[in-house]
């Protein structure tokens, strides 16, 4: 199936479809059981004719609604039906689903639907929580095509990602991605970008299957965090971006949450390898154990606290113990034997090279614009020393410039 990247033009059905879901996704917020359950009961075009009619409340409907909410879901997460339509009816006068879809296809991107043969139906068993449609960004829309949960893993983790725990994820990530399976998380600093990385180092990609996907918090107009753009950017020329909510939506801490729902609903096997007590990957976990999804962790340090986490999952049997990319290979079925070449060959591009604080480093840094040292210390978080070290380091290999007093990057050939 091809997607129609272009605005919607009025009268074409496939198209009407796909306007009324983006115009649904600008009123309702991700995980409304309300909308989902309505939604097991109308049409989304009806939905959206109730949603129009001010001040009408069906409340013929509303036993329907409750039955659905009580049997599908707990009582504190229904809401009464009379706010939710005041709600979303709230929100009418500021939406405008055609210009999120231009915005969409500006980007190289478009809005993904159930109906559409692209859906990916592991998503299906959020029930009540599946999202309403996804936006997606990327350079090569077929592989959308081959997000499926049989090649998908998602690998997660702490933002202040130590050194073990950098090293570990991208181990786990190539060896992983060298064996054809999608790496997905979230995008975010340390053990996000650190698995995403990994995934991207993998050369002559030739699966149906993008090497990574992305699932973020924000709309997909909107790089986040801004210190990961380059990266980002990386993941849409030669992955995938989605998001469940519309261009130009901010991140929030709830949509984080929200969000990782479905980093675990389209995965087969949830790996945290490394997370504080309370860090937002147990949540993915939880997710995943939820869903029937396996879920493993790599043990730490009994003195990390970066590690707590993941020593928690084991000790409660949640998850089970992952010591060696090996491991991962084990549990997704992986046949080391046609692979292990390609495994243990050494990365072809400069960036593959890179350490943690040179990596974070180089993915705040610009092609286009010079940026003093103070100024990618700040962006990218890293020490005044150790930026410079850094940048000295990425000149050292050809992907840095400098004129002496501020440093941008170098295209590279391959």
């Amino acid at each position: 199936m091809s997607i129609n990247l272009n605005p919607v033009p009025v009268g074409d059905r496939t198209n009407q479809e796909r306007l009324t879901y983006a115009h649904l996704n600008q009123l309702i917020e991700p995980n409304d059981y309300t909308a989902s359950a309505l939604l097991e009961l109308m049409s989304p075009q009806e939905l959206l004719a109730l949603i129009r009619r001010a001040d009408f409340v069906p409340w013929g409907l509303k036993p329907q609604v409750d039955d659905i909410l009580g049997v599908k879901t707990t009582s504190n997460m229904a809401q009464d039906l009379k706010s939710a339509l005041t709600r979303w009816r709230k929100r009418l006068p500021l939406s405008n689903p055609v210009a999120a879809l231009d915005t969409a296809a500006r980007h190289n991107g478009g809005l993904l639907i159930p109906t559409d043969t692209m859906w990916p139906i592991q998503l299906d068993d959020l029930n009540l929580g599946r999202p309403l449609c996804l936006w997606w960004r990327a350079s090569d829309p077929q592989l959308l095509a081959g997000a499926q949960v049989a090649k998908n893993v998602a690998i997660v983790g702490s933002r202040d990602a130590s050194d073990y725990g950098d090293q570990v994820t991208f181990d786990l990530g190539r060896a992983l991605a060298t064996h054809g399976y999608t790496i997905v998380s979230g995008g975010a600093y340390g053990i996000d970008a650190s698995a995403h990385r990994a995934a991207l180092t993998v050369e002559d990609w030739a699966y149906p299957n993008p090497p990574t996907i992305t699932v973020m918090a924000g709309g997909i107009d909107r790089l986040y965090p801004s210190g990961n753009s380059n990266l980002l950017n990386q993941i849409v020329a030669r992955g995938v971006l989605l998001s469940e909510v519309p261009p130009g939506t901010t991140s929030a801490r709830f949509r984080f949450l929200n969000r990782n729902r479905i980093i675990a609903a389209l995965s087969r096997l949830v790996i945290v390898t490394e997370a504080r007590h309370r860090s937002g990957a147990l949540n993915t976990a939880s997710h995943a154990v939820e869903l029937g999804r396996e879920v493993a962790a790599v043990p730490g340090s009994v003195f990390a606290p970066n590690s707590a986490g993941c020593h928690r999952l084991i000790a409660e049997g949640s998850a089970a113990l992952l010591a060696s990319p090996q491991d991962a290979l084990a549990l997704v079925g992986a046949d080391r034997s046609t692979q292990a070449s390609r495994v243990d060959q050494v990365p072809r591009r400069p960036t593959d090279q890179l350490g943690r604080d040179e990596g974070m480093v180089y993915d705040v840094m610009s092609f286009s614009k010079s940026l003093l040292v103070d100024e990618i210390s700040a962006r990218s978080g890293v020490p005044m020393i150790q930026t410079l070290q850094a940048v000295a380091r990425l000149e050292a290999l050809g992907l840095a410039s400098t004129d002496g007093l501020s440093w941008k990057l170098v295209y590279q050939g391959n």
